[in-house]
């Protein structure tokens, strides 16, 4: 209801500045304040249902209470309640077919609505911790998080209304009970497949009062089969079968893998040689399965008998208000997708997302680990939920919408802790039921399960640190039984800084531009920051220093947002390079928190509210590439890993070492010729201890090219050649670079939807280009075009070398677009526009 008010202007937009606070909280004002009816018109054919035909009303999605009404007779006999549980109901008989029809529907929020004040006055302070305020929204079948977390303020309906899809559908006598039950069985040879079985399983039901012959219709590609005839008496339901084969399928793989091949599958329901509804899906032919690996302690991911490295995001929601389409969905999870994380954790304190999401993760190959509505902040007591058959119905359903999905690998029972009272063994059973086919996890953090390792609570942290601690494992306290860091981690979180475009588009100028000083003494920030939740880039008193300041004091949001960025780039890029030095040594892989925003929030996440991504983001990108040269910053040795299920061919790795100046240091540039690399693996090729100037800033770019001279990746960090923490202004050289000439070419071609354009980078002086990002304006009046997707961004350039770059986007009518290049010592023509040619 919000996002109507919203858009109505009934309301602020509670994303931008202070707003949310001028609007009325469900928990202070009352339920009454949200409690609305939808009403709309509806046309119907006339001949819909005649004869045995009938009418049914969906309701994918509403929250939480409600009553509905045709043409002015209430269809429900009771209160329709609880956000997850899809509703159809039979209108057959209250319908006018042929005439206008008024659909009314009277929808009351969550009840008790709960407190996002209880303790903290106005949830204000960033870093309070504030879980589901005074956890009494964790009696209710809903979403947790819309009574604030510490990363989301409350969202002041509680996302009372239809919050999804409410359609008609036209059936014959038979219908489905719930959503048919697709499995797919794979017969190897070694480790080919060859052959695979897909079997289908429909619940059917008999509306009339006449005994029905009924039968399944299976099409899969160009195959059709037909299952057994089942006769089913009236009202009764029964269960029907059907099963096709094939030869040399092709499989799914999750994203640096393989393809993610789909098949398209219908299944008619036919009675008496008629089709009575039809069921339509995609389908992924995989095998997957997951368990505590015996070697590290902790959960290792297999698909397709090949281990799986997890490179995951903590998904929260599309979007606070509920503002879903197919479109952002498919945006939001390519840019999963193009970040090289190949999961999605969807946590329980939030929304079964809905099946355009996971169609989406389809698609693009991102594995979903699927959790149910449950946290350890509100579900501690056994008294939440306070409707244990209500959730246990709304779960059942949730399993049926979504098993049929190749990218769904795992169920768990709730966030840090597990489902209270009988509740967990409950779920586990409809799980084994309705699904079958996928392992379930009692809660996110199971030690039992090798997601965690001392304790109910071992996630986190969530502060900045000091790049190298990610190498050397003192990233964590929490230690396994031999001592090695936590090997599966379902959280670990930092820092979330966007770009100065962005803070100036969510908050008055006046407040964007009193950026936060980030030191101890001026903590907290002013008032908008602080709503929003920005977290700083130092971490307590002795943990981590300031981390943006290393380079300078910024004096302007420019400078203080570009330095935010490369310390992201740094932060998330060493996150995942420290698990790949100890990739199934130490680690299984592990989950970033968050990687998606969700509302224009300050911590904690990869991209922004408009889809435009942080220095973080082409951080995680770098070090999950298909074959990657990555620096150990603990002990500065360089290995390359290798991201794929196949060996890597012999390649040549360039060491090219940078002078504080930006110049080349040609003494200590090194040259090698690098082996195989087994799939999935890393393997050290040298070390630079006694390479790199002791005590001295210096920056390493390491170039990996194949046997042909093609640049196959590239990979640079930059450091202060110290054991300990850097000392202050450590990177301050970065800073002084003198500029240097950057020319850039754009020519563009026109795939489908998608316009496509290739930009052509080349340094043409003899110092580095550092920092040099690359972003999508309107010819016009210059404003930024997102969501714009790249092969790479942040780039560092030699002197000399010339970098191509693939960006993609949206077409746009006939709307104009230039490419908008900057870097920190980037000197560019034309205020760094570039036109874009045509092919």
């Amino acid at each position: 209801m919000l996002a109507t008010l919203v858009a109505a202007g009934r309301v602020p937009d509670p994303y931008y500045g202070l707003n949310n606070l001028r609007i009325p909280d469900a928990g202070e004002v009352g339920v009454g304040e949200y409690t609305y009816w939808f009403r709309t018109r509806l046309d119907l054919p006339k001949r819909a249902g005649e004869g045995s035909g009938r009418v049914f009303l969906e309701l994918r999605g509403l929250n939480y209470r409600a009553d509905v009404y045709l043409n002015g007779a209430r269809i429900n006999t009771e209160p329709l309640v609880g956000m997850f549980l899809r509703r159809r109901l039979d209108v057959t008989d209250a319908v006018r077919p042929g005439k206008e029809n008024v659909l009314a529907v009277l929808v009351t929020p969550p009840d008790p609505p709960g407190d996002p004040r209880s303790g903290v006055g106005e949830f204000e302070p960033a870093g309070t911790s504030c879980q589901g305020g005074d956890r009494l929204i964790g009696s209710n079948v809903t979403a947790q998080v819309t009574a604030g977390w510490d990363f989301w303020q409350p969202v002041r309906d509680r996302n009372t209304g239809l919050w999804d899809r409410v359609g008609l559908s036209l059936t014959g006598p038979l219908v489905f009970a719930s959503d048919p039950k697709i499995t797919t069985e794979i017969t190897w040879q070694g480790s080919l497949a060859a052959r695979a079985t897909l079997s289908v399983t429909a619940s059917v039901r008999n509306t009339t009062a006449m005994t029905l012959g009924a039968r399944l219709k299976v099409r899969i590609g160009e195959r059709t089969v037909k299952g057994d005839p089942v006769t089913v008496e009236p009202g009764r339901t029964e269960v029907l079968t059907a099963a096709v084969t094939l030869d040399d399928p092709r499989l799914w793989w999750p994203h640096g893998y393989g393809a993610p091949h789909l098949y398209p599958v219908t299944v008619d329901l036919v009675s008496e040689g008629r089709k009575s509804q039809a069921y339509r899906t995609d389908i992924g032919i995989r095998e997957v399965s997951s368990a505590v690996d015996q070697a590290t302690l902790g959960r290792r991911f297999t698909v397709n008998k090949t281990p799986i490295f997890i490179r995951g995001g903590a998904w929260v929601a599309a979007d606070a208000l509920l503002r879903l389409s197919p479109e952002n969905y498919d945006d939001q999870v390519r840019l999963h997708q193009q970040a090289n994380l190949n999961l999605i954790r969807v946590w329980g304190g939030s929304i079964t997302e809905r099946p355009e999401f996971y169609q989406a993760c389809d698609k693009y190959g991102v594995l979903v680990w699927q959790e149910f509505w449950i946290t350890a902040d509100c579900n501690s007591g056994a008294s939440n939920p306070a409707d244990p058959q209500l959730f246990l119905d709304s779960a059942r359903d949730a399993v049926r919408m979504l098993r049929n999905h190749p990218s769904l690998c795992l169920w768990v029972g709730g966030n840090e802790g597990p489902p209270p009272g009988d509740l967990d063994g409950r779920l586990a059973a409809i799980v084994q039921d309705e699904d079958g086919t996928r392992p379930y996890v009692s809660f996110s953090t199971d030690p039992d399960a090798g997601l965690g390792t001392d304790g109910q609570f071992s996630d986190g942290p969530y502060g900045i640190l000091y790049p190298s601690q990610f190498f050397d494992g003192t990233w964590t306290t929490h230690r396994t039984s031999t001592g090695a860091p936590q090997p599966f981690t379902p959280e670990t979180g930092s820092v979330g800084t966007p770009v100065a475009e962005t803070i100036r588009a969510i908050m008055s100028k006046a407040d964007a531009e009193d950026f936060p000083q980030v030191t101890q003494a001026t903590w907290p920030p002013n008032k908008a920051w602080n709503f929003h939740l920005w977290i700083p880039f130092f971490n307590g008193d002795d943990i981590t220093k300031d981390q943006l300041v290393l380079y300078k004091q910024p004096t302007t949001l420019d400078e203080f947002c570009e330095q935010a960025q490369a310390a992201q780039y740094q932060q998330y890029k060493a996150m995942l390079e420290g698990r790949n030095a100890a990739m199934w040594r130490w680690y299984t892989g592990g989950v970033i928190w968050r990687s998606a925003p969700g509302w224009t929030g300050l911590r904690g996440q990869l991209y922004d509210w408009y889809l435009e991504q942080t220095g973080g983001y082409w951080g995680v990108r770098k070090a999950g590439e298909p074959l990657h040269p990555q620096l150990d910053l603990s002990n500065l040795d360089v290995a390359v890993v290798n991201n794929t299920r196949r060996a890597s061919d012999p390649a040549h790795l360039t060491i090219t070492v940078i002078g504080p100046d930006g110049r080349v240091d040609e003494s200590r540039t090194r040259r090698l010729d690098i082996g195989s690399v087994p799939a999935v693996d890393r393997q050290v090729v040298t070390s630079l201890a006694a390479v790199l100037a002791p005590d001295s800033f210096q920056l390493v770019k390491l170039q990996l090219r194949d046997g042909r001279g093609r640049l196959v990746a590239d990979n640079t960090d930059w450091l202060h050649n110290a054991p300990g923490p850097q000392p202050d202004l450590a990177y301050a050289p970065l800073r002084n670079l003198a500029p240097t000439p950057v020319s850039a070419h754009a020519t563009r071609s026109r795939r489908g939807g998608e316009d496509s354009v290739e930009i052509v980078l080349r340094n043409r002086g003899d110092v580095i280009a550092f920092q040099v990002r690359i972003q999508l304006v309107d010819a016009g009046d210059g404003k930024r075009v997102t969501p714009l997707f790249l092969t790479d961004n942040y780039l560092t350039l030699l002197p000399g070398e010339t970098r191509t770059v693939q960006a993609h986007f949206r077409r746009a009518g006939r709307a104009e677009r230039h490419v908008l290049i900057s870097g920190w010592n980037a000197s560019i023509g034309n205020s760094g526009r570039v036109p874009i040619r045509e092919e």
